[in-house]
């Protein structure tokens, strides 16, 4: 049981093992496409050094990417940002490189990420929000980076031997020291070591550390689905989407469930992400593909993704609550202001 109080409201937040073992199950019959793990973003030509700043700083500006866009070439959220930093690996940007970035000016870091997400090739029309607060958390990491690493990104992963957690020395600890990954839960983390890995350039000597990556649409599915069930008050509020203080409880029990769910399935536990979010992002988000018929994108990520013949129906649909009851379908994750994801 999860749960905490906040003024009148108190939230409870649980597991349901049936469902969680029942998902678990039907994930184990799923595989990715082989062709996920070497696209562009992962495969691109470049040194070990560089690919691993083109990680490091994607993932620490990757939060509450919403309404980043670009119509005309049907670039949304994550694709918008890998396109633009393959942009930047092919002009061989300065910006990639932390001993010249720690000498920006706020302002300047700023004008480059609104050039950097502009469809017009004009800063004022940029698709990015918080560029402000992007361009603040890129400049505290860089910084860290030269002073603390000489500038390199290889230096600062190699010094922790593969190790997640060790005595303050190891590679989540060492992410934490910098305001952009300083999420508790490691989202961010997560989602720089599974880049990281995905493209050969790490290995993780502990993995019985790693904390599941869980960023807005994994919680929405885990809700929905049923897996993670909360209190009626907090499930009205989820669905009104009001704005919380704190998902704290919400995320540390989808997080719990995940790793349960990697125990059924066989899967990875960063490898779960990989049919989690595509879910999220398409099949269920605010339209569902068990109800209305159709995904939010197109072409459907979680069909991008997964190895599936047939996109007609959901993949988990014989197992999810929210296929059998609208409750549970039009249930929102949690509305909180954060740069955690």
């Amino acid at each position: 049981m999860y749960g905490m109080v906040k003024g009148n409201h108190q939230m409870t937040v649980s597991l349901d093992h049936k469902t969680i073992r029942a998902t678990g199950e039907l994930l184990a019959g799923l595989k990715i496409r082989p062709g996920f793990y070497r696209r562009e973003f992962v495969s691109f030509n470049a040194d070990r050094e560089t690919k691993l700043r083109v990680y490091l700083l994607s993932s620490a500006i990757c939060h509450q990417t919403h309404s980043l866009a670009f119509p005309e070439k049907n670039l949304y959220g994550w694709e918008y940002l890998e396109d633009a930093f393959l942009r930047l690996v092919n002009e061989g940007a300065a910006l990639l490189n932390p001993k010249y970035t720690s000498i920006c000016s706020l302002e300047e870091l700023e004008y480059r990420f609104r050039l950097m997400f502009s469809p017009t090739g004009n800063p004022e029309d940029t698709a990015l929000e918080r560029v402000g607060e992007r361009a603040r958390l890129a400049l505290g990491l860089y910084r860290g980076v030269k002073e603390q690493f000489g500038g390199s990104v290889s230096q600062m992963i190699d010094g922790c031997g593969g190790l997640l957690v060790n005595e303050g020395i190891g590679l989540y600890e060492v992410l934490g020291r910098f305001e952009a990954f300083s999420d508790p839960f490691r989202k961010k983390s997560g989602f720089f070591l599974k880049l990281a890995r995905d493209a050969g350039l790490i290995r993780i000597a502990d993995p019985e550390h790693l904390v599941p990556i869980m960023d807005y649409h994994m919680q929405r599915v885990l809700l929905r689905m049923g897996c993670v069930v909360t209190d009626p008050d907090t499930r009205r509020r989820l669905t009104a989407r009001d704005k919380m203080e704190t998902d704290d409880p919400i995320r540390e029990a989808c997080i719990e469930a995940v790793r349960m769910l990697s125990r059924v399935s066989g899967h990875d536990i960063l490898v779960l992400n990989d049919f989690l979010w595509p879910l999220g992002r398409s099949c269920c988000n605010e339209t569902t593909l068990c109800h209305e018929g159709y995904c939010t994108r197109n072409p459907c990520t979680f069909y991008s993704m997964v190895n599936i013949t047939s996109h007609r129906q959901c993949s988990f649909a014989s197992t999810c609550r929210g296929s059998r009851e609208e409750s549970f379908r039009r249930i929102w994750q949690p509305v909180v202001k954060t740069h955690y994801y």
